[in-house]
């Protein structure tokens, strides 16, 4: 059995609006056990009205909610009573509990996560998302969870992004670097000494990759400094919603009623394919358990694909391979 804690303070949404997530993928997976952690009284009503496995499901009743005003250090004292603290402290005490998973605020639910799991081997945690490129999917590691990285923080978010993608399917994920040219000289000194760094390891390591070519389908993870990792991950999205709004703004002004629907069948079954309620969240690597972060504003649907997620990486045993891989 896979036990998988669900937080579901702190999010935009309400528990009782995002409950019915977990409790569908507890309906499709027969080895899956969840626990939610929330105020009990808020998702009492919505889960009378569903049919479910209730001896699979636990619920934490929680009276505190977490932000980003708190200190993650000092969280355990101030909110004892948070879903936040909760819930991973449920994952770091009971082995049983193989993820953690959450649309809380990121600065706290990342933090926290680092301070009461603990980290693999002392290293840096980084923050890793999963893009759809043009051959399938590109992780990227660190997308934000560090500014300053060192030649040896980058080579462990490349080692962490194997295992990530590993265990999604990939066999012998393919590794770029990201940087400001493909040649080996290029980039600032740092880039340049994991490049040679990431050269002498056991990874399937092809070079560097620029921005533009970073989802053009010669590698499964980009590794990076969380800076350059966060900017390209922003600037990508930020293109796409320029180019989605500007197709929608040629199908409401055109005269052509066919062209209209083509353009606005294409932009809505782009949206569908890239749209982060489906896709689940960012995962946190190189802590004690998997955690996963969806997108704030996410839905019922964001925790249903971030809790099969979860599942998928606890049955693959990822974190003993990032353990591994990082000894």
């Amino acid at each position: 059995m896979i036990k998988i804690v669900c937080d579901l303070m702190g999010a935009d949404k309400n528990a009782k609006e995002l409950v019915s997530g977990p409790i569908k993928a507890l309906n499709e997976v027969d080895d899956l056990e969840i626990v939610i952690c929330c105020n009990e009284l808020d998702i009492k009503d919505t889960l009378a009205t569903l049919d479910y496995d209730k001896s699979r499901v636990t619920i934490i009743h929680c009276t505190e909610e977490a932000n980003n005003n708190d200190i993650p250090t000092k969280i355990i004292k101030q909110k004892p009573n948070s879903s936040l603290v909760k819930a991973l402290t449920l994952c770091k005490e009971d082995d049983d509990c193989k993820a953690y998973v959450s649309c809380g605020a990121t600065g706290v639910v990342l933090a926290a996560s680092i301070f009461i799991l603990g980290r693999v081997a002392q290293i840096r945690p980084a923050l890793a998302c999963v893009l759809m490129g043009k051959k399938g999917k590109v992780c990227i590691c660190d997308c934000g969870a560090n500014v300053d990285s060192s030649p040896e923080n980058i080579v462990n978010f490349a080692k962490m992004g194997v295992s990530y993608m590993k265990a999604l399917g990939i066999d012998n994920p393919r590794v770029r670097l990201l940087s400001n040219g493909a040649e080996e000289k290029k980039g600032p000194e740092a880039i340049k000494l994991a490049h040679q760094l990431l050269k002498d390891t056991n990874l399937n390591f092809l070079g560097n990759v620029e921005g533009k070519d970073a989802l053009d389908g010669t590698c499964d993870v980009v590794c990076a400094d969380g800076f350059s990792g966060n900017v390209l991950i922003k600037t990508i999205e930020g293109t796409a919603k320029t180019l989605f709004y500007d197709m929608l703004k040629m199908a409401k002004e055109t005269n052509n009623e066919q062209e209209a629907k083509v353009l606005q069948k294409t932009v809505y079954n782009l949206l569908d394919k890239y749209d982060y309620n489906t896709k689940g969240g960012a995962i946190l690597l190189g802590v004690n358990k998997i955690v996963l972060k969806g997108h704030g504003a996410g839905e019922a649907e964001t925790f249903y694909n971030m809790i099969l997620d979860a599942y998928k990486l606890a049955k693959e045993d990822m974190i003993t391979d990032l353990k591994n891989r990082i000894q």
